[in-house]
């Protein structure tokens, strides 16, 4: 399947109501592909010739998937409640398409399991009157996406 097919797949589950297809797979594949271009970029990797696909091409899938994927402020909800309960929302409740966009959600901006944000949510709260929790966040959990840094913090404020 081709990139842009991809892209014109997760816009139409985004914007319309019906789940047509429940496919992470090729997310999977996008999120290899840009991992890929980056390591290539920042010279972890070497290539004898330029690289598969165009950096600039692949930058703007990558900026394309997460304005997808910060669209619906279900995803968001779903998320906070992720984190504060390590359960995924009720499918009967929310829907199958809420469920499909936490999940891409989750695998894009590889967030850690609920047990360690709650971890590092808990250990952060005593401190959170003294400071903003988007550094000591970012100092715990190292890998894990400014996007989802932000939310664990604006969850962290909720609570």
């Amino acid at each position: 399947m081709s990139f842009y097919a991809i892209i014109r797949s997760m816009t139409d589950q985004v914007t319309s109501e019906i789940v047509l297809s429940s496919d992470s797979l090729s997310l999977s594949h996008l999120k290899l592909v840009v991992a890929y271009n980056e390591a290539l970029l920042r010279g972890r990797l070497t290539t004898s010739r330029d690289g598969i696909v165009q950096s600039k091409f692949l930058g703007s899938l990558r900026k394309r998937i997460e304005e997808l994927l910060n669209y619906s402020q279900d995803v968001k909800t779903d998320l906070h409640t992720y984190f504060a309960s390590g359960k995924w929302p009720d499918d009967k409740l929310r829907g199958e398409k809420c469920l499909l966009l936490l999940s891409w959600f989750l695998q894009w901006f590889s967030v850690p399991p609920p047990s360690v944000v709650q971890q590092a949510l808990a250990k952060i709260k005593p401190k959170l009157k003294t400071s903003s929790s988007v550094p000591l966040l970012r100092l715990m959990l190292p890998r894990t996406h400014a996007t989802v840094i932000s939310e664990m913090s604006r969850s962290l404020l909720s609570a």
